[in-house]
């Protein structure tokens, strides 16, 4: 197939978007998209403005961690027993209140309650989009789900460079409107997502939360589990400390968040095309790889930080292989779980996630003020790379999981 969708079946798509609904989700995840990677480095660098220090910057970034661990499972349970519309307006409605709290306080207590909006909103986001795109193309999870990271990472691109500009030519308070307004039009296009049929349907929301348990723990999943977090991890570093790593090393809001939004532009990139990748290298190695090789270019940020086009590069280079550790781990949760219990899975795995997105910030925000940015962010290379390098063996054992699970249902 194609990388690119022929300008017949765009054109049918703009007569009638309802009848295309995997489209209609790149549209949605574009907006999203736009909405976050306007947030997620805006917030940051509005701290840095009001002064913080690295710790306080570091609790405001990982805020949002908090709500996602409370609300993920909630979410995707939700989803399965209600349908992944209601949870998307959900999503658009709170990273909307979000951006506007900063257009009237910017005290520390004002933007962690921002944060934590926010969280509420990436908590179950991910999930209901995730597996409203997976199941508008059953069998082609891979593609889609990595063309809707791409669509959501092309519109961070867009939304954090413009945000960046605005708060440093007209002010923060503007740019936190203009994200708001941009989130506000993705609540209205929402409404027009169709309901997609779900097949055994759960009955109540303690059914939808039942599998939760299990899938915390099952065998096959734990492979996911590790991308997640480990991604999870490097995304908290990317939010929170290299925001504050470019600015000490004397670069400006719009040219701190043009180089954060690169990263982006290779998580675009290598998402479209994830479903190529995946087929050619196979889950053991995309992550062993994934993990590995971002460990090591954070790393070589950290050290080129003062040279002049090299950590802009390495950054670009570094989305790419985040790109793929973040289009892996929802596809993992996709092909191990069963289309009704769809949105669980993903919330399961999502949780993992969250974690890390709560943790990094946090820890290695503490280290940097102990030690210094550029420590923080080797002793991040370090664990990365050891965590790249044994990921195939806790993979070995979740196909081993498989495995036993398929001659048990050979003998029965």
């Amino acid at each position: 197939m194609n990388a690119l969708p022929n300008l017949a079946l765009l054109g049918a798509f703009a007569r009638h978007p309802r009848r295309h609904p995997t489209y209609l989700g790149y549209v949605n995840g574009l907006i999203y998209g736009f909405g976050m990677g306007a947030s997620t480095i805006l917030f940051p660098l509005y701290a840095i403005d009001q002064g913080f220090s690295l710790s306080s910057q570091g609790f405001i970034v990982a805020a949002p961690g908090i709500v996602m661990i409370m609300l993920r499972l909630v979410g995707g349970a939700l989803s399965d027993r209600f349908g992944e519309k209601f949870i998307l307006w959900f999503s658009f409605s709170t990273v909307t209140i979000a951006s506007m709290v900063p257009v009237f306080t910017a005290t520390f207590i004002s933007l962690t309650v921002a944060q934590l909006f926010n969280g509420a909103s990436r908590s179950v986001y991910w999930s209901a989009a995730q597996s409203y795109i997976s199941r508008s193309a059953e069998g082609e999870a891979g593609k889609v789900m990595g063309r809707q990271l791409a669509f959501e990472s092309s519109g961070g691109i867009i939304g954090g460079v413009v945000a960046g500009f605005i708060a440093e030519g007209v002010g923060y308070p503007e740019a936190f409107l203009m994200t708001a307004i941009a989130t506000f039009i993705g609540f209205i296009v929402t409404s027009s997502l169709p309901r997609l049929p779900r097949k055994d349907q759960v009955r109540s929301f303690a059914a939808s939360l039942a599998p939760a348990k299990t899938m915390l723990v099952k065998r096959t999943l734990l492979h996911a589990h590790m991308v997640a977090f480990t991604s999870a991890a490097y995304i908290g570093l990317v939010m929170g400390l290299f925001v504050a790593f470019f600015r000490e090393v004397d670069y400006s809001e719009s040219e701190t968040a043009l180089v954060i939004r690169l990263n982006s532009i290779g998580v675009s990139v290598l998402a479209y095309f994830f479903g190529m990748i995946l087929g050619r290298l196979g889950s053991r190695r995309t992550a062993a790889l994934g993990i590995t090789i971002t460990g090591v270019l954070a790393a070589g940020v950290g050290l080129t930080g003062h040279v002049p086009i090299v950590p802009v590069v390495f950054m670009a280079i570094t989305g790419m292989t985040f790109g793929s550790l973040r289009s892996l781990y929802p596809t993992l949760a996709a092909e191990n779980s069963e289309p009704n219990q769809r949105a669980m899975a993903l919330s399961v795995v999502g949780l993992y996630w969250a974690i890390g997105i709560f943790l990094s910030p946090l820890l290695f925000g503490f280290l940097a003020e102990e030690t210094s940015i550029a420590t923080s962010i080797y002793i991040f290379s370090g664990f990365a790379v050891a965590a790249g390098l044994l990921s195939p063996l806790l993979y070995a054992y979740g196909r081993a999981g498989i495995e036993d699970q398929s001659e048990e249902v050979a003998r029965s």
